[in-house]
């Protein structure tokens, strides 16, 4: 049974949780765990260059099942390509979202469960939303925002949890990303695309929202 309460949290992201009963421990993997996050990326690819200052990343999961969660995540990131074609530059702010699954198991937690470190293991994949422009001898081409790839990524990373209620979020990830549906043509009239392996580093900061005791009848959760 869900339980009544009200939680305001976070000056940025103000969380409203539903629980009527205080619960002196929490398991952050069993189901019904929600977690909120928001952090900075830090991408590398094969052929485009991701400004360092506009990479940023917020997300939520909900664990299903004990140990799994899955999860919303959007990424904004800006990159560069000077010499896409001679004399051409193409610059893009992109909008990355989908979904991503992931597996949470707890290595090590003191006696009372106030600080815990978890090793995290994610596989996620979606959609590239993104408004492009091409630099040309001082004429530029600019696209409407529109739907213009796809990505896939594969990665792991160790949570830090604090007080039973907020995180820290350390996570390495690799993938693949396209587009190729940008309305942009060059001068030959070919339209412009690229394919890129990357990696990126996230570093986020969240907290848990607990919607249900383990044993649905309002006693704390089993370990």
């Amino acid at each position: 049974m869900i339980r009544n309460c009200l939680l305001f949290f976070w000056t940025l992201f103000p969380i409203f949780q539903t629980v009527a009963q205080v619960q002196t421990l929490h398991n952050t993997l069993v189901k019904g765990t929600l977690s909120s996050s928001v952090g900075l990326q830090f991408k590398e690819a094969s052929k485009v260059e991701f400004l360092p200052n506009n990479n940023y990343v917020f997300g939520i999961n909900y664990c299903f099942k004990n140990r799994f969660s899955i999860g919303v995540e959007v990424n904004y990131n800006v990159f560069n390509i000077q010499d896409f074609s001679p004399g051409i530059s193409w610059s893009s702010n992109n909008l990355l979202a989908g979904i991503n699954l992931q597996r949470n198991d707890h290595l090590f937690k003191t006696k009372m469960g106030k600080f815990k470190i978890a090793s995290t293991v994610n596989l996620g994949g979606g959609s590239i939303i993104s408004n492009d422009q091409l630099n040309h001898q001082n004429l530029i081409q600019k696209s409407p925002i529109n739907l213009t790839g796809f990505y896939m990524s594969i990665g792991g990373g160790l949570r830090f949890e604090f007080l039973r209620r907020i995180f820290l979020e350390v996570k390495e990830s690799g993938g693949y990303l396209s587009k190729n549906n940008v309305n942009l043509r060059l001068n030959n009239q070919n339209m412009i695309s690229t394919n890129n392996w990357f990696i990126e580093t996230q570093i986020k900061f969240g907290i848990f929202m607990f919607i249900n005791t383990l044993d649905k009848c309002g006693t704390c959760p089993k370990w």
